[in-house]
């Protein structure tokens, strides 16, 4: 496996090369550094949101469920990530980027007041966290299996040259480096599919699998996971519309239409990319028998089932998807810390060099923070759902009823950010094993009830005219 050491070493010294010289366009800017000034055509864009959802999660994590539980466990990934693209491209991308926001929670703040602000950033900013871990840890793995060095070794390692190139160049440095590495993991896991497809078929495949990896049953039945993988499919397609990433984004779109078609166009690349690699687990099945580590199923696979130069770019692509989206979220993370807690909540004004210091410097806690996590706890695709319950359960409701529901009230967002999230909590203690999905799925109905209960008990002044809220600067 030390074959491949070289060329993900040298992978990674190009997306550092990249990150570095996007420093030169960030030119002393912070709206520049966080939106790339809000002038990016449909390809990039659709490029750059490809490559937030398509990650160490919906890649090594995916491969990993499919391996061990069954299809229909990993393929909930990519189906949920791709549901969410096409729900934000439907419902949201235009709204929001019309608005000509900075920050997702900078929403909170337009339509709810700077509180719900506040309880929308620390949710997101938690949530994030542990996104930038799962894809961390997705590096570190690919790491460790080319060269030989610990888990932890290569955690260091990756975090500090995600971390480098994230502070040079801000979103420049993501969209830059995203359009890199995305398109290699494309070609990496497309080839590697059709590799596996042309030299065994699906028929063979298939015949070799257990009765229950393809089974119907994995999505209709409680004890065949039903309620868990349908609550994993739904949380990421809702909660996802709260991921600072993808939002980054699409507001870097120079219009709402180009926003709305990116998120279209990102949608079919996270349906292809996810189903390559549920299929390379679903293989890995009789090619490699049992594994005591599920997470090692796809570096296995590709460095002794693939030839070696597929095998290569499905390394590379795991390392480029996941280094994509780690870079994303830690950039995302440090802006809303400056933006709508430092300087919303500050006593004096921040200038706009004060500002870009900020994002720049509170990305260093943030990978450390997201590093530790990883270390304690490297599973990447279960952190991926575990993120996106925490947003799903408290800001989703608040985010869809203030785009279209005029009679929203900041008394309502606040009710049901704190029901959603405390019921979550609640629900992680008490919902039993085997009604695991529930948890999931009954804190953002709470949620729901309580925004609209808050909402029309509440006078709804602070929505007398919804459109020009929406419109406003703060």
């Amino acid at each position: 496996m030390t074959g491949m050491l070289w060329p993900v070493v040298i992978f990674m010294a190009i997306s550092l090369a990249i990150g570095l010289y996007t420093y030169t366009q960030v030119q002393g800017s912070s709206k520049r550094y966080t939106v790339c000034g809000k002038s990016m055509p449909f390809l990039v864009v659709g490029t750059a949101l490809a490559a937030q959802a398509i990650d160490g999660n919906a890649t090594l994590g995916n491969t990993s469920l499919t391996f061990s539980t069954g299809f229909w466990a990993g393929a909930a990934i990519p189906i949920g990530l791709c549901a969410s693209l096409l729900i934000v491209g439907r419902f949201l991308a235009g709204p929001l980027n019309k608005m000509d926001l900075l920050t997702l929670p900078e929403f909170f703040y337009r339509r709810y007041g700077r509180t719900a602000e506040l309880l929308a950033s620390i949710l997101t900013i938690l949530c994030f966290i542990v996104v930038v871990a799962g894809n961390l840890s997705a590096v570190a793995w690919i790491l460790s299996v080319v060269s030989g060095l610990s888990y932890g070794q290569c955690l260091a390692i990756g975090t500090t040259v995600i971390l480098l190139y994230t502070v040079a160049g801000g979103l420049y440095a993501a969209i830059w480096t995203d359009f890199f590495q995305i398109h290699v993991a494309i070609i990496g896991f497309v080839c590697a599919a059709a590799y596996v497809l042309y030299t065994r078929g699906w028929g063979p495949i298939s015949a070799a699998l257990p009765p229950t990896t393809l089974s119907i049953t994995q999505l209709t039945t409680l004890a065949g996971g039903g309620l868990s993988n349908w609550a994993n499919i739904i949380s990421l397609a809702f909660g996802n519309a709260m991921a600072l990433d993808f939002m980054e984004r699409v507001f870097s779109a120079k219009s709402p239409e180009t926003a709305k078609k990116a998120c279209y166009y990102a949608a079919g690349w996270t349906m292809v990319i996810g189903l390559s690699a549920s299929l390379l687990g679903m293989a890995a099945i009789s090619a490699i028998g049992k594994v005591e580590d599920p997470r090692m199923v796809l570096p296995i696979f590709a460095s002794t089932h693939l030839p070696y130069w597929i095998g290569v770019m499905v390394f590379v692509g795991v390392m480029g998807a996941s280094m994509s989206t780690a870079n994303g979220a830690m950039l995302v993370i440090s802006v809303v810390m400056a933006r709508n807690v430092w300087q919303r909540w500050s006593t004096k004004k921040v200038t706009d060099e004060t500002m870009l210091f900020l994002s720049r410097a509170l990305a260093l806690p943030t990978a450390i923070a997201a590093a530790w996590i990883a270390y304690v706890r490297p599973e990447p695709g279960i952190l991926l759902v575990v993120a996106f319950d925490i947003v799903f359960a408290g800001c989703v409701i608040p985010l869809f009823f203030g785009v279209y529901w005029a009679r929203a009230t900041q008394a309502g967002a606040l009710a049901s950010i704190l029901t959603g999230t405390i019921a979550r909590g609640i629900c992680y203690f008490v919902v039993p094993p085997e009604w695991a999905g529930l948890d999931t799925l009954l804190p953002p109905v709470l949620s729901a009830v309580a925004f609209v209960a808050g909402s029309l008990l509440t006078e709804p002044s602070t929505a007398e005219n919804n459109e020009e809220l929406l419109c406003d600067t703060p």
